[in-house]
């Protein structure tokens, strides 16, 4: 499950759920429309803030039917469906939560662009139209991309519940140094290659989220815990420095 807490713009409930809009959602829409001023933009905007929250609502309602509280966030650039379980839930549970986003976004974004007589088998064919083409990238490409085992990425949430059966409370460490590896090495493909320079702002993004996780991964521990220590390896000053 994601959090964000951060200052809100708004909040309104959808099928039952509390959905909190950011600020940084409201503005990531109004950049794209800026930024293409054209009806490309538009309908980018509109197809990625329809399909972000739909996403975060599969999640949503697969963590209700598991047995769990759930809210939305929308936030720049991504989107948070946290839930707290009321009730223990299974791996397979956690790994349906995981997919429940991706899975809808895909089916509905195909099934829309399908009644439109688009042909998603040809990218190249939907081009020509911007509602087809931004419908394309926002549905299917988003929800594909989210399905890449890396975390924070939903397909990143699988793997690591699949692997906490093998490595029981260290498989999310695990999975985040092969995300962090994987994504750096992303990193300078895009830098060097230009056919791949466009995805550099996603990928920083993911990067830092990986390195926000990774921090917080980390064992807490009590300074007093820390100061005993000190004393007992004979390092009095710097006992009294920690405290």
């Amino acid at each position: 499950p994601h959090k964000s807490v951060v200052a809100s713009t708004g909040m309104f409930r959808l099928l039952g759920f509390p959905v909190h809009v950011r600020p940084g959602f409201v503005m990531m829409m109004v950049l794209i429309v800026v930024l293409y001023c054209d009806a490309y933009g538009l309908w980018l905007a509109g197809a990625l803030a329809a399909f972000t929250l739909l996403h975060e609502l599969g999640h949503a309602v697969a963590a209700r039917r598991a047995g769990a509280h759930a809210e939305i966030s929308l936030n720049f650039l991504a989107g948070y469906a946290s839930y707290v379980p009321t009730r223990p839930i299974s791996r397979l549970e956690h790994i349906g939560i995981s997919f429940a986003g991706p899975g809808i976004q895909i089916v509905t974004s195909v099934a829309i662009l399908f009644a439109m007589g688009a042909d998603v088998t040809t990218p190249s064919s939907l081009d020509g139209d911007p509602a087809t083409w931004a419908i394309f990238w926002a549905g299917p490409v988003i929800g594909l991309f989210n399905l890449v085992p890396i975390l924070p990425l939903d397909g990143g949430n699988i793997v690591t519940t699949a692997l906490d059966r093998v490595l029981p409370g260290r498989a999310q460490r695990v999975m985040l140094w092969i995300s962090l590896g994987l994504t750096l090495a992303f990193c300078v493909v895009a830098f060097t290659n230009e056919r791949y320079r466009g995805f550099v702002v996603v990928v920083g993004f993911i990067l830092v989220s990986q390195l926000q996780m990774l921090g917080s991964t980390k064992e807490p521990v009590s300074p007093w815990h820390a100061a005993d220590d000190a004393l007992r390896a004979g390092k009095p000053q710097k006992a009294r420095r920690i405290l």
